[in-house]
């Protein structure tokens, strides 16, 4: 899947690469709550990305009551009311709480064995699935002015001109995040939500030859223990 490149000479993509040591360490009760985390081990990474759907729901609920509340206030004044704009407001209210309880799955999804990534599409389109370093990552703003949202990542969509905004408001952090999980010959991202499969991890990097990393990166991912890191620099050499 070939993906459209839109930015050129005003702006530009991000590195996929490791270059920091990073702040999200997601722990173990996090990752098991599934309003935020699917499913976090040593093959996938599942984030929950439907959190705003709520909004859909609330202003549907919204709709109805500006409509029955004008509805109220037209007939007390002895006034004739509009069908056509009170199809409209009942026809949005409906459609934005029928798409909170029957929206499909929004999940980002890091396959780390085979390298892919799956990102959520806009409404009831399927979502992209593509190799992880072929995915085309920016940051987005999607409203400016006096209150603009917070800057999020931003995955290109094939086209080459819409995207899909992901994980939280930091953009280097969440990129870093993600590159450090899925290059396989690293070791696992901190935190005590891996810990239980770092073990399983090491051995099959040390079968494999601790080949060297995918990404290139300045901060070096270090092993769980001095022995181990000690055996993937005898063994893989780096």
């Amino acid at each position: 899947m070939k993906i459209k490149k839109r930015y050129g000479k005003h702006g530009g993509y991000l590195p996929h690469c490791v270059d920091r040591d990073i702040t999200l360490r997601i722990k173990k009760e996090e990752a098991n709550n599934p309003e935020y985390y699917i499913r976090v081990d040593d093959q996938f990474f599942i984030l929950n990305e439907a959190l705003g759907s709520d909004t859909n729901k609330y202003f549907g609920f919204l709709l109805y009551g500006l409509l029955l509340f004008i509805t109220i206030l037209r007939l007390a004044a002895g006034k004739e009311i509009n069908f056509f704009i009170s199809f409209i407001f009942f026809l949005i209210g409906s459609l934005s709480i029928l798409y909170y309880y029957k929206h499909p799955k929004k999940e980002l999804i890091l396959d780390r064995m085979n390298g892919m990534i799956t990102f959520p599409n806009y409404f009831y389109f399927k979502p992209f699935t593509m190799p992880f370093e072929d995915c085309l990552v920016a940051w987005s703003v999607k409203n400016s002015g006096v209150s603009p949202t917070a800057p999020r990542l931003s995955l290109l969509h094939p086209n080459g001109f819409t995207s899909t905004d992901v994980m939280g408001a930091d953009i280097l952090e969440d990129w870093c995040f993600m590159n450090w999980y899925m290059d396989k010959n690293r070791p696992l991202p901190p935190g005590t939500a891996f810990d239980e499969y770092r073990l399983q991890d090491f051995e099959r990097r040390k079968a494999e030859g601790f080949p060297k990393p995918l990404f290139p990166g300045t901060f070096h991912t270090p092993e769980r223990t001095p022995a181990q890191h000690r055996q993937r620099k005898e063994i893989g050499g780096w």
